[in-house]
């Protein structure tokens, strides 16, 4: 039986974090939240009227905003949270906001804030963690240098979608015109790929193959047909063009490099694409399909739908679902692929599923309306970002698992 709590507050002890290049400082206002077996309260905060968000009334004092007994940390970065990303040692978190991506280290403590333009739409950190690409809703970017923080803008149009390659060298951008290749360390567009009406990239693990869907907007059918167009990052070239469903929404590349999952939202489902033979295989689901993650060894996919979670393997392209909580929003998975993390907004839990067995064996109760969810790359944390009140909250991972354990002896 799957069980619901809510976690005693505690703190694990954490090493502190190595000093950066050039550290930010932590600014006065910026607060942190202290647990101990009660709740958390801020430092110094009042719980007046005015600290609350305007929209919703959340704030320092309000339930929503005191997650009591929830986590062994949380951090309050006073907006709402639309991201999260965490470096790949594990020493600093990413947060963004609307006006700022927040850093907060390994201790918990903010130190400092990136100031940005507008809302970001996403966090996406390359596989060293030496830049981190800022993507706005209106399509434009930023990258930061996470060992200085300095920031640089490499595109200023308007992209409907970009990627970073894997060693931080390049950013493709697409855009009416084609799909740009953009050199990030002089800025400058080196070549331009003519595909039109891109909906959405993704790169290949190893940098090799650039990954474009699209679809015929010229045709009067209701659902267009999708292409998916294989690109050699090394020569720009297109290689391959492969025949896709109809109304392509997003596309991920399988760890091992030899599947492509396409998602389509208007049909309610996905295109398992078999890159060796440049077969596509239409998977039926549910539900409307939202985003795709594999596991670490590519043997299945889990897609987030409106409602749940979809499991497909990837050699037979069969699909589970599971049933893990009201309006799904944000998904995980560990990185030894055992477990995935699903926030839903609509229950304000977080459903931990077993990957082995298809199953949620635990629905832990978040502060507010959970959204962005990550894994810190020993798979030891989760951190949940709310959307409503602005806190970020910190989970243990052993102590979910020994209330599961609890619960299932």
């Amino acid at each position: 039986m799957v069980g619901r709590y809510s976690l005693t507050a505690w703190r694990a002890p954490l090493a502190a974090p190595p000093p950066a290049a050039a550290p930010l400082e932590p600014r006065a206002a910026e607060e942190v939240l202290v647990s101990d077996n009660i709740g958390f309260w801020p430092r110094h905060f009042s719980s007046g009227p005015e600290d609350r968000d305007s929209e919703t009334g959340y704030g320092p004092g309000s339930d929503a905003w005191t997650p009591a007994e929830t986590a062994i940390a949380a951090i309050w970065v006073d907006g709402r949270v639309h991201d999260i990303s965490v470096s790949p040692d594990g020493e600093r978190l990413f947060v963004a906001r609307s006006d700022s991506v927040v850093v907060i280290n390994g201790r918990h403590h903010i130190v400092g804030r990136i100031p940005v333009s507008g809302p970001v739409k996403s966090l996406v950190m390359n596989a060293d963690g030496k830049q981190l690409l800022v993507i706005y809703y209106d399509g434009t970017v930023l990258i930061v240098d996470t060992r200085d923080y300095t920031v640089q803008t490499p595109w200023g149009g308007c992209a409907s979608d970009m990627v970073i390659s894997p060693g931080g060298g390049h950013l493709y951008a697409a855009h009416s015109g084609g799909i740009s290749v953009i050199d990030i360390a002089c800025a400058t567009t080196v070549a331009t790929v003519p595909v039109n009406d891109v909906a959405a990239l993704a790169i290949s693990p190893d940098g090799g193959r650039l990954y474009a869907i699209s679809c015929d907007r010229h045709t009067y059918y209701e659902y267009p047909a999708g292409l998916l167009t294989v690109i050699d990052t090394a020569s720009h070239a297109v290689v391959e063009t492969i025949a896709v469903g109809a109304c392509p929404e997003t596309v991920t590349a399988s760890p091992d490099g030899a599947y492509v999952y396409v998602t389509h939202y208007d049909t309610c489902s996905v295109s398992a694409v078999d890159l060796a033979t440049g077969s596509a295989t239409a998977v039926v689901l549910p539900d409307a399909p939202l985003a795709v993650a594999f596991s670490p060894d590519s043997t299945h996919a889990y897609v987030r739908t409106e409602r749940s979670l979809a499991v497909i393997d990837t050699t037979t392209n069969d699909a589970d679902d599971i049933d893990t909580g009201d309006l799904p929003r944000g998904l995980q998975l560990s990185p030894d692929g055992k477990r995935a993390y699903v926030t839903n907004f609509g229950d304000r839990t977080l459903s931990v599923v077993d990957t082995i067995t298809n199953s949620v064996t635990t629905s832990v109760d978040v502060p507010g309306y959970p959204e962005a969810v990550a894994v810190s790359p020993d798979g030891e944390r989760v951190y949940v970002g709310d959307y409503w009140s602005g806190i970020v909250a910190v989970f243990s991972v052993p102590t979910v698992n020994d209330l599961h354990a609890n619960a299932a002896s």
